[in-house]
Parts: structure tokens; sequence; C-alpha cells
């Protein structure tokens, strides 16, 4: 009886150094594939499908985004395949690649510069615009998602204009031309009248606009052209008391430049 177990127990035992031995084959099967130990055939097959797989990169045609692209050379270059040719072609394609983004990029900057410029105008609302025109625009700033922080902080501000004018009715925020027209008509109406108290209240409402007190203010005597002639700078506030003293408006807007607060950093007039 000892012997038949004993007999069990040694085929039990050789069976499962077989079944064991068997795993590890085929685990070493599996780890040569892992490993890239390719045949000359294998190999040279995934070189030719690389390199059709890079093609159209290099060419531009591919419908492959951006970061797919990228991901593509980055997989076939950790494959190490140490071929001329397509290593050659591996630069081309990361330098296309590379393009490729800068030229987005820029592309973003320049629609970044255009979105800033057309926020800032609808801002000052120099074309008199109804809360309903500037949300129009708005809209159309908002549907191409820029994704930058300054555009998204100026389209809080319209929004904020907006709803100001269409809660205070359409006499409400006036454009800043507007602004500073009716200002300067009051202080020199309220000089002729004496009524000096209304015409410094106007001066320090004004001033609120600009930048700073001493903001620029260039007056231009005479244009031909390109060819421009100014009287001597002034300050808005020296220009705003000079219009209170001599209780008469000569001069027309005619251009306002804004910082990126939206404040007037410089005031262009010119003789009417």
């Amino acid at each position: 009886m000892t012997e038949i177990i004993n007999k069990v127990k040694n085929i039990r035992w050789q069976h499962l150094v077989f079944i064991m031995l068997i795993a590890m084959v085929a685990v070493g099967t599996d780890g040569c594939k892992t490993t890239g130990k390719l045949s000359k055939k294998e190999r040279k097959a995934q070189i030719e499908y690389a390199k059709k797989q890079l093609q159209p990169i290099i060419d531009g045609t591919s419908t492959l985004s951006l970061d797919e692209q990228g991901r593509l050379i980055s997989e076939l270059t950790n494959k190490n395949y140490n071929d001329p040719t397509l290593n050659s072609m591996l630069l081309q394609a990361s330098q296309k690649v590379k393009k490729a983004y800068a030229d987005q990029e820029k592309a973003k900057a320049q629609k970044v510069d255009v979105a800033r410029a057309a926020l800032y105008d609808l801002l000052l609302n120099k074309d008199n615009k109804t809360a309903d025109e500037l949300a129009a625009a708005l809209s159309a700033i908002k549907a191409q998602n820029l994704s930058d922080d300054e555009i998204t902080e100026l389209i809080g501000r319209v929004e904020k204009k907006i709803q100001e004018m269409r809660a205070n009715g359409s006499g409400a925020n006036l454009p800043v031309k507007t602004q500073l027209e009716n200002a300067f008509n009051t202080i020199v109406n309220s000089a002729k009248t004496g009524n000096l108290s209304m015409a410094d209240n106007t001066i320090n409402n004004t001033l609120q606009l600009f930048s700073a007190d001493n903001a620029p203010v260039l007056v231009i005597i005479s244009r031909e052209g390109s060819m421009v002639d100014y009287d001597k700078p002034t300050t808005i506030r020296k220009y705003l008391e000079f219009l209170k003293d001599r209780k008469t408006n000569l001069n027309a807007i005619d251009a306002i430049m804004v910082d990126s607060n939206g404040k007037i950093k410089e005031l262009d007039l010119i003789k009417k």
C-alpha cells in the first residue's frame, strides 16, 4: 500500500512540474515579443508601416489631431528601430508638428488681440450701440471660446455694462466720447452762468474717466495727410480748468486712447 501511494505522489509531482515548465515557456515566449526581438522580416515590415504613418504628417495631410500626431511620433521613437531613413522622417515629422503648434498659438494670439480691441470698443461704446447691439457683438466674441483670462475679464465687464444699460434705460452709459463732450459743454456753460461749484464737480467727475489727472491732452492745430501740427501739450486736469477759465470750447474730440483697465490714457483734440 505504501508503495502505491508513493507512486501516485511521484506521478502528481511530475505532472505539476510539467505544467510549470509549459507555463515558463509561455511566459518566456511573451517576454521575447515584448522586448522587441523581431525577425528581420517583421522588423522591416514594421519600419515600412511606420514610414507610411509618418509621411502624411510630414506632408501636412494627416487627419490626426496635433496631439495624436505627437503621440504617434513619440511611440515610434521609443521603439528605437535605428533605421536612418525612419530616424530622418521622425525628425521631419517632429519639426512639422512643432511648427503647427507654433502657428496655432500665433493664430490664437492674433484672435485674442482682435477680440481685446473689440471688447474695449464695446466698453467705450463709441458707436452709441444699444444694449441689444452690444449683446450681439459680445456673443460673436464669446463664440470664439478663446480661453484667455484677460478676454474673460473683459467679457464680464461688457456683460455688466449691458445689464446696467438695460436696468437704467437707453439714456444711461453713454459712449465715452459723448460723456466727454457733454462734460466740456457743462463746464463751459456752468462757468458762463457763474455756477463754479457745478463746473468743479463736473471736472472731478470727468477726471474719473482718465487713468490719471496728468493724462496727456494733445490739440491738433492742422493736419494735411500724414503731416500733423500740435499745440503745446497739456494734461486733462489743466485742460478742464482751461475750459472753466475761458468759458468756451473751441476743440472737438479727435481720438481717445485707453489703457488695459479701460481708462483714458491720452486724449487728442482738434481745432473746430
